[in-house]
């Protein structure tokens, strides 16, 4: 399940909640429980093949733009 970040339109707060995609719609904030939320976008983890790296699978030599 992944984890959405918020913030609160009334008070300001910014959470983050794990939740189901479906489930998003009844989030309220921990702070004043206003139903005035709205998703924000956040960092993402990445993990790929055996390992976990920062670089999120990318070393500074794989890409080559251009």
């Amino acid at each position: 399940m992944p984890i959405y970040d918020f913030k609160c339109d009334r008070c300001g707060h910014v959470f983050s909640v794990l939740t189901s995609l479906q489930e998003r719609d009844k989030v309220a904030c921990p702070q004043c429980q206003s139903k005035e939320v709205r998703q924000i976008i956040s960092a993402c983890s990445v993990r790929s093949g055996g390992g976990c790296s920062s670089s999120g699978g990318f070393d500074s030599g794989s890409w080559r733009g251009g």
